[in-house]
């Protein structure tokens, strides 16, 4: 099958101005297991402000809390656009569209990220998913793995690491009432030209599934796809494993188990962020992994006298009580 093609202009900013629930948004994730470290980086503009917004936090497995967290909204863009620009301190360059971005953040109490991201095949279009982009989550959105190379820096250590992660694009409509539990999966091979990006979501009822395998390069998009988590007792994801299916006919195995990460609130979602060592079809690899919950629902599981959860074997319920 043909896929959908980017252009340079899809890495800049996109037209939707009056679009209710409007967001353009990029999201980088640099997972380090080998140095049991997670660390991502979200920038995104609330078109109803004309605003903007970032993420940049720093997660080990040892520490109950974020190494390092910093959300913060209402910011302005400096710099003329999304190849090369500053905000809230966060410096993002695109110098070769659609194949390379490069990370730069200081914080005041000198926790740093340097970060370089090539991709390893082109940008996939949930389009080309077996359902499509769904109208609630973008106009569209391009998911890529990559492979990293940078510098963490924070009191007492410096790590230098080579590695491997993700990244996306959306632009348009995004809108988080329908989402009631979604796991988002990235994992690339250490050695091996593998990668996957699988997505399996509920909402509205319907279950749904995007994302694509790249083989040496050649993307080919996920039509069927199984994933399941075991939990801890604070709703972590601790190990995942899973089978993908590919319109080329190939199969796919992850098995993933979790070496750092942390939660952050979206809306009535909390987001679980972990980073993985894992395989795919036994080969090592590097994953992060988030699965999306309610926050009530996390609340309600978790709460004082209840049975500590230990498999994801339902589908929670969506509760749009939180905004």
């Amino acid at each position: 099958m043909t896929l959908r093609r980017f252009t340079a202009a899809d890495d800049l900013l996109h037209d939707i101005a009056g679009r209710q629930n409007g967001r353009e948004s990029l999201f980088y994730v640099l997972p380090v297991p080998h140095e049991g470290l997670l660390a991502l980086a979200y920038v995104f503009k609330d078109e109803s402000t004309g605003r903007f917004g970032r993420i940049v936090a720093l997660a080990d497995g040892v520490s109950p809390d974020p190494l390092f967290l910093d959300m913060a909204g209402d910011l302005e863009l400096e710099g003329d656009d999304l190849d090369d620009f500053v905000v809230g301190g966060l410096h993002v360059r695109q110098p070769e569209p659609l194949h390379a971005a490069e990370l730069a953040f200081v914080s005041p109490d000198g926790f740093a990220i340097t970060c370089r991201l090539e991709g390893t095949h082109a940008p996939f279009s949930w389009h080309d998913g077996p359902e499509g982009c769904p109208p609630w989550a973008a106009d569209d959105r391009y998911e890529q793995s990559v492979r990293t190379r940078g510098t963490f820096t924070l009191p007492g250590r410096t790590v230098e690491f080579v590695s491997a992660g993700h990244r996306d694009h959306s632009w348009g409509t995004r809108d988080w009432r329908p989402l009631q539990h979604w796991k988002w999966i990235n994992a690339t091979a250490v050695d091996e030209d593998i990668s996957l990006h699988g997505w399996i979501s509920y909402a509205l009822g319907d279950r749904q599934i995007n994302g694509y395998v790249s083989r040496g390069g050649f993307v080919s998009p996920i039509v069927a796809a199984e994933a399941r988590a075991t939990l801890d007792e604070a709703f972590m994801h601790t190990s995942v494993a899973g089978r993908f299916t590919t319109a080329d006919g190939q199969e796919l195995r992850l098995e993933a188990t979790s070496v750092a990460g942390l939660p952050i609130p979206a809306r009535h979602m909390q987001m679980n962020e972990i980073a993985c060592s894992a395989t795919l079809d036994g080969h090592a690899a590097i994953a992060h992994i988030e699965l999306g919950w309610p926050q009530s629902y996390i609340a309600d599981y978790t709460a004082p006298g209840a049975e500590p959860r230990v498999e994801n074997t339902t589908t929670p319920t969506n509760d749009r009580s939180i905004a």
